[in-house]
């Protein structure tokens, strides 16, 4: 088996797996399920958005979408206001701080501590190389998942 069929089993497989037990305990620590957290991350990464920009980059129908922002809300990790350009519509603000929050922060303190000490094994053009191979396996990844909602 060559290096890259290995690492290929290893991204699909055992790492792949890893990273959502992870997110699945972080969301149970906060009191939601692990999908629901991802739509909070993708909501802090998007800034805020209207819940149709939400429904369209998660696949998920308008109605799941509200009730998701609904449980969000609950959990002081979003928050609705009325969009400043548009009164009729509504926008979702990632909310930043609240017992929510500190936990997350509590949460990610230690694990970028343990992440840190395994970066600090690569020198910065090893870093250059993981972050290309990571960001273009977010892509295809991204790309796949949307061709499989279309299909």
């Amino acid at each position: 088996m060559s290096a890259q069929d290995d690492l290929g089993r290893q991204m699909g497989g055992r790492f792949s797996t890893a990273v959502v037990q992870f997110h699945a305990a972080v969301a149970e620590r906060v009191g939601l399920n692990v999908s629901d957290y991802k739509c909070a991350e993708i909501i802090r990464r998007l800034g805020p958005t209207n819940p149709a920009r939400l429904a369209a980059a998660t696949g998920m129908s308008t109605a799941a979408t509200a009730q998701v922002l609904n449980r969000l809300e609950k959990a002081g990790l979003v928050e609705r206001r009325p969009d400043p350009g548009d009164g009729r519509r509504t926008l979702v603000h990632p909310v930043e701080q609240g017992p929510a929050q500190e936990e997350l922060g509590r949460i990610f303190a230690g694990f970028g501590a343990r992440m840190g000490a395994v970066m600090e094994r690569y020198d910065d053009e090893q870093m250059s190389i993981l972050l290309d191979f990571v960001t273009c396996t977010t892509e295809v990844l991204e790309a796949e998942a949307a061709a499989l909602r279309r299909r």
